[in-house]
C-alpha cells in the first residue's frame, strides 16, 4: 500500500518537473483578449475623494486590444465621440500610460487584478488616483 502511494506521488512529480510556468501578458487584464469597460469608481487626491456623486457624471475607459483606449462621461456615451488615446504598459516599472494629447499621462499600477486597478499618478501628469471596475451590470 505505502509502496503504491509512494510510487504514484513519484509520477506525478516527474511528470510536473519539465513544466514552466510562463509569465502573465498583464494587458489581457485590461482588455480581456478584445475589449473591456471600466468604470471610474473612485477619483482620489490623497485622503480626499473627488468622484462624482451620481453615475451618469462618471467616467469609463474602454481598452481595446489594439492598444487603443477611448474615454467617455456616461452622461454623453452615444451622443459624443469619447476621447481616443493610446495605452502601454509596463510591468517591470509597474506603470501604465496614455498618449494622446499634449503630454502623457502616466500612472503607477498600485493593483492590477481583473476585478480592480488602482492608478496612482506619477510625475504630476494627473491630479487623481484612479480606481477601476469593470463596468456593472444594472
Amino acid at each position: 500500500m505505502r509502496l503504491s502511494i509512494f510510487l504514484l506521488l513519484l509520477l506525478i512529480l516527474s511528470a510536473c518537473g519539465n513544466t514552466s510556468i510562463e509569465p502573465i501578458d498583464h494587458y489581457i487584464l485590461l482588455h480581456d483578449n478584445s475589449s473591456k469597460v471600466w468604470l471610474v469608481d473612485k477619483q482620489l487626491d490623497g485622503d480626499k475623494d473627488f468622484t462624482p456623486l451620481r453615475i451618469e457624471y462618471k467616467e469609463i475607459i474602454v481598452f481595446h486590444e489594439s492598444r487603443n483606449a477611448y474615454f467617455h462621461r456616461l452622461k454623453t456615451l452615444g451622443t459624443k465621440h469619447g476621447v481616443k488615446k493610446t495605452f502601454w504598459l509596463d510591468a517591470s516599472k509597474k506603470e501604465l500610460g496614455f498618449s494622446g494629447g499634449k503630454r502623457d499621462v502616466v500612472f503607477e499600477i498600485v493593483k492590477l487584478s481583473r476585478k480592480k486597478i488602482i492608478l496612482k499618478p506619477k510625475n504630476n501628469s494627473s491630479k487623481y488616483t484612479i480606481v477601476l471596475i469593470p463596468f456593472p451590470e444594472y
